[in-house]
């Protein structure tokens, strides 16, 4: 039998596989010219549909906003017409109350000549107010459309319907 050396010292040691292992790749890691900067060319593949798909989020919510914003102000001129049917001045006061009910986040306000009125009879019910308004929304961010050959505006209608009397 042969007698056990026992030398001291760090290249005497034996590592555990698993360590030699993780030096070995260590050491075959090693960055070449033309690999620098390829993070950065990665990180801008990335971020420009990111970002696209965040400024489409911005301006849906936007676009959303505006929508219940017009139906809000359809709903309001159809209430007041219903409730002032029949006086003098009812239609203006109908379209002043859509107009003040209308909220826009961006874009121009709501005119009055936006607002169409109409008050008619069913079968069920002899008196029915309609109010239907049109709005021409800006796009916050008009080259999403640009791109698919639209315009930079779209245009957003609400209408409410009341029962005259209340």
């Amino acid at each position: 039998m042969a007698a056990r050396r026992s030398v001291v010292g760090p290249s005497s040691r034996r590592r555990p596989p698993a360590v030699r292992r993780l030096q070995v790749r260590v050491r075959n890691m090693t960055w070449t010219r033309n690999e620098r900067g390829a993070a950065a060319v990665e990180f801008a593949f990335i971020m420009l549909p990111l970002m696209l798909i965040v400024l489409g989020i911005i301006q849906f919510g936007l676009l959303f906003n505006a929508q219940v914003s017009v139906s809000n102000a359809a709903r309001e001129a159809a209430r007041v017409m219903a409730i002032q049917e029949g006086e003098d001045g009812a239609e203006g006061n109908a379209q002043d109350a859509a107009v003040s009910a209308f909220v826009p986040v961006i874009g121009p306000d709501l005119s009055r000549d936006q607002v169409q009125l109409t008050v008619g009879a069913t079968e069920q019910e002899p008196c029915v107010v309609t109010a239907d308004v049109k709005y021409h929304a800006e796009l916050l961010f008009p080259g999403f459309l640009k791109l698919l050959g639209g315009a930079s505006t779209l245009t957003l209608t609400g209408s409410g319907q009341m029962v005259c009397g209340g």
